[in-house]
């Protein structure tokens, strides 16, 4: 027996019907999860092909000096066995220039393996500055023991591969030979030196560096001077500046850069002369615990002082694409969520019948959208390969419910629900500031738009199938 539209066991069909489609909604976000490891795999690869490239042509770059480092000799005694020996250490000073300034022209070039692109750069750097005659009584070493005729000007950089051709240092107005590694790695680890005599220096010295450098993604430099100016300019359009600093001019256009950097020794806990390893000063760990505060990005320089306070600048691509795939699978809930509310109102309003197999294919058609969103972004890049996916998917899945449904009015209303929602989210992912503001704008009118065209049905009173009820007056 038929039950009547007044029995309220009629709307059972409706209930059921709506636990099938949350089962199903659930189930197929559980099929997302792969969908995220594939595109951190893709990611993944991304990065591997991206460190082979820079490998061979330079990594990431941060540039530390010059830097003073004079050798000085220090009796050391050690207690063995009730016995005294005294044996020699040699130890150095590190001074750190008064006046530091840095000319850069930075050209970056997209280098591409396979269907993977990295970005590259060759920088040409004038590094110039002076270093004040060292008060040798402050440094607490015994001048009879320092080695003044045996100092060394070092210069620190990530990467030694990526010098191309031969630097030039000028010390004094005298010419120097740059000779590969470094004195003492207490300070930096990697980079070029140069012999230099502060026997009979009793006055300032000026400096001169003119290095060409090759580096990928990265070009830093560490604020060592008492007074440390950066000019950096590029065709690059696209930087992201980054470190302990930010630039205090810059000119950003379609046709490049220009950026400033000045630190003052104030600025940084770094003091111009010490012994040994680098300082910890107020950049140790106690004192960032205590204060909260996080530390400063090393970029690619070393872990101590002078790494924790490098600036500078990262070259990126203007578009990643699986980072933009990987935010848009995290709104898959609201395509399933729309799309199968698109057919059971359908169902409701209109007193069709849809399967939950058909809603699972619906489904599925949605989920597939990501994957070939990330395999078209990879090969066309990702504002044209999501209209592609995006066009290709509202054509199958409203063709399917013209099908279905039978009826072409109903299979259009889907498609421009999709295209809508589409649409919407991809404004909402050019938005990247207001993305949470214009999402929770959207849910809103949607929500209102769904309450405003089902106030007047009869949830009780309404069976799945049967028949239209007679128009009663309001």
């Amino acid at each position: 027996m038929t039950p009547k539209l007044s029995d309220p066991s009629s709307g059972s069909s409706i209930t059921i019907k709506l636990i099938v489609i949350t089962l199903l909604v659930l189930g197929l976000l559980v099929l997302t999860i792969p969908l995220f490891f594939i595109i951190d795999e893709r990611e993944n690869r991304r990065e591997e092909v991206t460190r082979e490239i820079s490998s061979k042509w330079g990594l990431d770059q941060t540039v530390i000096g010059p830097i003073i480092s004079v050798p000085y000799h220090v009796e050391v005694s050690n207690h063995s066995n009730g016995r005294t020996r005294t044996t020699r250490e040699t130890r150095y000073l590190h001074i750190l220039p008064d006046n530091l300034v840095i000319k850069g022209t930075v050209i970056p070039e997209t280098r591409y393996r396979g269907i993977y692109e990295s970005v590259v750069y060759k920088s040409r750097l004038s590094i110039s500055g002076k270093f004040f005659s060292p008060d040798w009584d402050m440094t607490r070493v015994p001048q009879e023991n320092l080695l003044k005729d045996k100092a060394w000007l070092t210069i620190g950089i990530s990467d030694v591969r990526g010098i191309r051709e031969n630097s030039k240092i000028i010390f004094d107005g005298k010419e120097l030979e740059t000779l590969p590694g470094l004195p003492t790695q207490e300070v930096i680890s990697t980079g070029v030196m140069a012999m230099i005599d502060l026997s009979e220096i009793n006055v300032s010295s000026e400096f001169l560096i003119d290095m060409h450098l090759d580096g990928s993604s990265t070009l830093a430099f560490s604020p060592i001077g008492k007074t440390t100016s950066v000019s950096v300019d590029s065709p690059w359009s696209s930087p992201s500046f980054d470190g302990a600093f930010l630039p205090l001019v810059k000119e950003l256009s379609e046709n490049g850069f220009k950026a400033n950097w000045k630190v003052l020794h104030l600025n940084r806990a770094i003091p111009q002369s010490w012994t040994g390893s680098a300082p910890k000063g107020d950049d140790s760990e106690d004192w960032k615990k205590d204060r909260q505060v996080e530390p400063a990005k090393s970029l690619s320089g070393p872990k101590n002082i002078l790494g924790d306070s490098a600036f500078g600048i990262r070259f990126y691509l203007p578009t990643d694409v699986y980072q933009k795939t990987n935010r848009m699978a995290k709104y898959a809930i609201l395509f399933l969520g729309f799309a199968f509310a698109a057919f059971f109102f359908s169902e409701i309003l209109q007193k069709a019948r849809v399967h939950p197999i058909q809603y699972l294919l619906v489904g599925f058609a949605i989920l597939i959208f990501y994957l070939l969103l990330l395999s078209l972004s990879e090969q066309f890049g990702f504002d044209l390969a999501y209209w592609v996916a995006t066009g290709g998917v509202i054509f199958l899945i409203s063709g399917y419910a013209q099908a279905i449904l039978r009826s072409q009015r109903l299979g259009l209303t889907v498609g421009v629900v999709l295209a809508l929602l589409y649409g919407y989210l991809y404004v909402i992912l050019q938005l990247e500031n207001f993305a949470l503001l214009m999402g929770s704008l959207g849910l809103f009118a949607t929500l209102a738009a769904a309450m405003y065209f089902t106030r007047k049905i009869d949830w009780y009173a309404l069976r799945l199938n049967s028949p239209s009820p007679p128009n009663q007056s309001d």
